[in-house]
Formats: C-alpha cells, structure tokens, sequence
C-alpha cells in the first residue's frame, strides 16, 4: 500500500491543460469561476516584415484582442457580469515566427516558433476597470493592470498555415480589407484567405487575485483569416511587453499580403492553461514523507 501510493504521488497528474479557478475582476465584485479556457473576441494581428514570403524567413507576429468570454467545464463560452461594459480582459503577444514550407505557386505557407526568439517576444493579459480598447485605432489592449505574462515556449510543439483563395487561372483572389461596418481603409484591398495558428507560451508571472489556481503554461490557438468582417482591422500594435505605447505602424501596402512589407489578418483565439505541478524534488520528498507516515502507523499497530 506505502509503495502504490508513492506511485500516485509521484506519477501524479501530467502537465496539461485542464480547469483552472479564475476571478475576471481579481475582486470581491466577481465571483470566482472554474474553466476550461478563455475565449478572445476577433482581433488583429500582424506578421512583420514577412513578406516576400521564403522558407526559413524569420519574421515577428503581433497580436491584440479583447476577451469576450469564459469556457466553463462544459465548453460553453460564458461572460461574466459586466465584461466589456463596466471593465475589460484584453491579451497582446509578440511572436518570433519562421516559415517552414511554401508551396511552389505561393498559395500555400507553414510556420512555427522560431528557435530563437526576439528579445521583444511575449504574451500578456491586462485587466482594466474602465473598457478603454479601441479595435481601429489599435490602443487600450496593454492598459490597466498585469494579470499574466509569459515567453514563447520554443521546445513545444506549434504550427501555423496559412492558404490563399485562387480563381480558375490560379491568381490570388482580392477584396476590400475591411468588411466589418464601414470600410475604413478605402482604396485598400486585400488577398483572401484562411489559416490557423498554435502556439504555446510559459508562464512567467500571474496574479493570484485572478488566477487562483497556479497555471504554467498557456496554449494559444487562434484562426487567423482575411479580409476583416467581424473587427476592425487595427491601425497601430504594441510589440514590446510591459504596457509600452503603441510602437507599429502595418505596412500593408495597397493590397495586404501582396504588395506592402507586412501582412495583416483577423485573428479569432482562445486560450486554455495548464495548472502547476509541484516540482519533482517536491513531489519525492512528499512521497518520502508519505512513507515514513505509513510505516510509522504500522509500527504504532505492531
């Protein structure tokens, strides 16, 4: 029995996603909630430099978004009282990406995590009291208070892919950039197409008062789709960590993803974590702790 339940303990659970116990105000005027992840609303993000397009090139992807959303146990997206009317949850990142494959007509690209990352590289979480985001103009994403910030996790697995829609002759096809409302960019188009990216990142801070249960990594799955139709393309990105001001401008040219030096795209994400474990020195020395307890009381039988 002492050595079975040595085992249990230091087996343990593996180090994956699961439930986690989250305040969405880090106060007293919420309550806390058991979930499977957070939902991101639609939003941007910008590959750097990216293009031309070539296998083996290194380019940065900034992202911001507003959270729109809690996943319950159920995998239902819930929103908690007051989210986005009387305060917001929003997540900026910074990405150092590398093209892996792309197929000979260019429609077709695969990326992943580089090896080395760019100093500026980061993931964020920010809770603000006031709902102060502006999708367009690209600011309030990194304001208010710091609830979780973390590094690219390089020795993970991740990959992105991205395809271009083609007419009958195989051209890329180009529509209006932004669909969503009114277009705000006239006279700018855009190359269509569809794609997804995964991508995980280790905790390096997070605050207790809303996540209540230690996490120490988050996955970071997002689609990633152009032209705009649910957001506002964004006018400006953050890409540095630490609630800097904005610091990029898109260079997109007047047709996004053919003709500027960096490509935009609508990003739609969701985020689940992975709790803490305790570390394995912790986990024998319970073990052992486990033992001699067990053979005291047998002792004290005897």
């Amino acid at each position: 029995m002492a050595l079975w339940a040595l085992g249990m303990v230091v087996l343990g659970p593996s180090a994956q996603a699961g439930f986690i116990d989250f305040n969405p105000t880090g106060s007293s005027s919420s309550s806390p909630i058991t979930i499977g992840g957070i939902d991101v609303a639609p939003g941007s993000a910008l590959a750097v430099n990216s293009l031309p397009l070539a296998v083996g090139k290194t380019f940065q992807l900034v992202y911001q978004a507003s959270v729109s959303g809690l996943i319950n146990t159920n995998g239902l997206t819930i929103a908690p009282p007051g989210l986005m009317s009387a305060y917001q949850l929003t997540a900026v990142a910074s990405f150092t990406e590398v093209v892996t494959s792309l197929n000979s007509s260019g429609t077709l690209a695969t990326f992943t995590l580089a090896p080395t990352q760019s100093p500026n590289s980061f993931f964020e979480m920010y809770y603000n009291p006031a709902v102060v985001v502006n999708n367009l103009a690209g600011t309030g994403f990194n304001a208010g208070t710091l609830i979780l910030a973390g590094t690219p996790a390089t020795t993970a697995a991740s990959v992105g892919l991205f395809s271009l829609s083609t007419d009958t002759s195989g051209q890329p096809i180009a529509q209006a950039f932004d669909q969503y409302v009114a277009n705000h960019y006239p006279g700018v188009a855009t190359v269509v197409g569809s794609g997804s990216a995964l991508l995980l990142s280790d905790v390096t801070y997070f605050n207790p008062a809303f996540f209540l249960t230690p996490v120490s990594r988050l996955s970071f799955n997002s689609s990633l789709v152009t032209p705009f139709n649910q957001v506002s393309p964004s006018g400006q990105f953050t890409s540095l960590p630490g609630g800097g001001a904005p610091n990029v401008t898109p260079d997109i040219g007047t047709i996004n993803g053919s003709n500027g030096k960096d490509f935009q795209f609508q990003a739609d994400a969701n985020l689940a974590f992975t709790p803490s474990v305790p570390e394995p020195a912790s986990i024998i020395q319970a073990g052992l702790g486990l033992l001699s307890a067990l053979g005291l009381a047998a002792l004290m039988r005897r």
